[in-house]
């Protein structure tokens, strides 16, 4: 039984004595990486970002055709972190959490009708640590995922296909891991390949449940493994990449990867052709991306209008660039239901 501690690292930076884990740590050698700025197809900043393709219209003011389901997002505009829910035109809004502590980077399941999230939580010793709080899609049924609090953090969570497990990040002596609860029992586990476990954080299925992708140590590389925890290969390297997901068909991953400081953008790696394409180039952060379950629409948080708001573009071209949210507070971490 392995000793663990985790932390959320997106967050805050709670340094502490953390208690050590009882298996040899490493990663296994690493493949297939690209190189770190540029796209390896070659593709160079437009003379302008494309707004749109041909025929399509940009900004508030034009009603999409929608896309499919809904999408989850972080909110500051009650003044504390909240979890809402919006229609894919950021219209039908919905404060699902009220709680005085801050509520963070939610995540539908499979079948839509439950959502995880972050909630600090007290433990035995009256320490506050990280946790995972679940509650339905309308915000009803709150409760935390294990019935006992942990002596360590946990963060990102991303649910099974099965619905059965989350993915967690959990943090051994500084270092975070992809690790995994079993929602029936609330075990905690980390994934092992080679006798060894992964240093990696932010990690998320592919609709398949046989895949996993995550940001590997150093949040450097974008790396794969199986839901057995074989299988281990790098898809990106970089100089800093972050929120990896896997598209609906599970052939392509968007991320975010630092170009210059100040300025994250998003990219889709092709898994079958292993080909890379920049999809935004704006000056500001663009981030967290996430696709609508038919692929055609990608939501992401971007600081292009000033505070950081939710967009969404076109998955193929990067186009038809919308921004769904107006307010005066950060809006981030949008998640799409499946």
């Amino acid at each position: 039984m392995l000793t663990l501690s985790s932390e959320h690292p997106a967050i805050r930076s709670l340094r502490h004595s953390l208690p050590p884990l009882l298996v040899a740590l490493a990663l296994a050698a690493c493949n297939g990486a690209d190189s770190p700025l540029e796209p390896p197809d070659g593709s160079t900043a437009p003379t302008s970002e494309p707004l749109a393709t041909a025929g399509e219209a940009v900004g508030p003011d034009f009603m999409l055709a929608p896309a499919p389901g809904r999408i989850v997002f972080q909110s500051y505009r009650s003044g504390s972190g909240d979890i809402y829910r919006m229609d894919p035109l950021g219209t039908t809004l919905v404060r699902l959490t009220t709680s005085v502590d801050e509520e963070r980077v939610p995540a539908w399941s499979y079948d839509n009708k439950r959502i995880a999230l972050v909630r600090p939580r007290l433990d035995a010793n009256n320490t506050k640590h990280d946790d995972i709080y679940i509650i339905n899609a309308d915000g009803s049924g709150g409760h935390w995922a294990r019935s006992v609090p942990s002596p360590w953090h946990l963060g990102d969570p991303s649910w099974s296909p099965d619905g059965l497990r989350l993915l967690v990040t959990v943090t051994v002596s500084y270092t975070w891991y992809v690790g995994w609860m079993d929602l029936a029992t609330g075990q905690i586990g980390l994934f092992n390949g080679g006798g060894f476990n992964y240093p990696g954080l932010k990690a998320s299925y592919d609709r398949s449940g046989q895949k996993i992708v995550y940001v590997g140590s150093g949040s450097k590389t974008v790396e794969q493994i199986n839901a057995d925890g074989t299988g281990h290969k790098v898809l990106v390297s970089s100089t800093y990449v972050s929120r990896p997901a896997y598209s609906p068909d599970g052939k392509k991953v968007a991320y975010s990867r630092l170009i210059s400081t100040g300025d994250e953008e998003l990219f889709v790696k092709n898994l079958v052709d292993g080909t890379n394409r920049r999809m935004t180039w704006s000056a500001k952060d663009d981030n967290s991306p996430t696709w609508s379950p038919d692929g055609s629409r990608i939501a992401f948080t971007s600081r292009r209008s000033g505070l950081l708001q939710i967009w969404t573009m076109n998955a193929a071209t990067g186009g038809s660039l919308t921004q769904i949210t107006h307010t005066a507070n950060a809006e981030l971490y949008p998640q799409w239901s499946h």
